[in-house]
């Protein structure tokens, strides 16, 4: 585990989810729609990243499109908005299923929506070949032998960074010829150096396509002396949600 202050706030965001005081919503608003969210699915206003994510995408019409990891759904939901031909979604978590079908009828978009519970591509068809992949990775690295308890936290963590290194081995009998794969990271949360080296070993070429730098109150984050070791002279804690393309070589 080489991040330290990523692991400090991935650990802060799980508490602060799981708290029995955090008021519960069944239903939010992101960008410029409403959304249906069910228990034991990772709320996504949490933190700017899965809008940005989802906003940032290049959704193409006629896509064969896959989010993987979904949760609610959002980016799935607006490929098949954008004129995707087929839309997959997939997470290892029943709830986050059953939320993106949820929202999928919601949004009118069920007749070319279809949500799967799948260990990364377990569930898919080994014929099935996609034009664009996104995922919004857990991409805080946690130490290796770490295990999960419950799904929320399947949301946030990777241990040793395996997660991405068997995507990047498994996605390429799924991607066209020409496909795309996007992943939603962090580079002051997460580890994009060995997420860049998985690529690599797998015969991808990435590059950087879309960031946003946050500026967090230290002080929220309690105590915490990795927190205050990062911390600058106004009591700012800065992060970023970043969004990177791979394509294969």
């Amino acid at each position: 585990m080489d991040n330290e202050l990523g692991y400090e706030l991935g650990t802060w965001v799980v508490s602060q989810i799981q708290s029995p005081d955090r008021p519960t919503q069944s239903t939010f608003s992101l960008l410029g729609r409403e959304w249906d969210l069910l228990p034991e699915v990772f709320p996504p206003y949490t933190d700017p990243g899965p809008g940005l994510f989802a906003s940032w995408v290049p959704y193409e019409r006629g896509d064969r499109f896959l989010e993987l990891g979904c949760g609610a759904g959002i980016a799935a939901v607006l490929a098949a908005q954008h004129g995707a031909e087929r839309v997959l979604a997939t997470d290892i978590n029943p709830a986050a299923v059953l939320n993106a079908r949820r929202n999928a009828e919601r949004h009118g978009v069920s007749d070319r929506f279809t949500a799967l519970t799948s260990d990364l591509f377990d569930a898919l068809d080994p014929d099935e070949q996609l034009d664009t992949v996104f995922w919004n990775t857990p991409f805080i690295e946690a130490p290796a032998d770490r295990p999960y308890a419950g799904h929320i936290e399947r949301a946030v963590f990777d241990p040793g960074y395996g997660l991405v290194n068997r995507f990047f081995r498994d996605v390429v009998r799924h991607l066209a010829a020409d496909g795309r794969v996007y992943l939603g990271t962090s580079e002051a949360m997460g580890n994009p150096f060995k997420m860049l080296r998985a690529a690599d070993e797998a015969g991808f070429e990435g590059k950087r396509l879309r960031t946003e730098s946050v500026e967090l109150p230290a002080a929220e984050f309690g105590d915490s002396p990795v927190v205050k070791a990062h911390t600058d002279e106004r009591g700012i804690v800065h992060m970023d949600f970043t969004l990177y393309e791979f394509r294969l070589r």
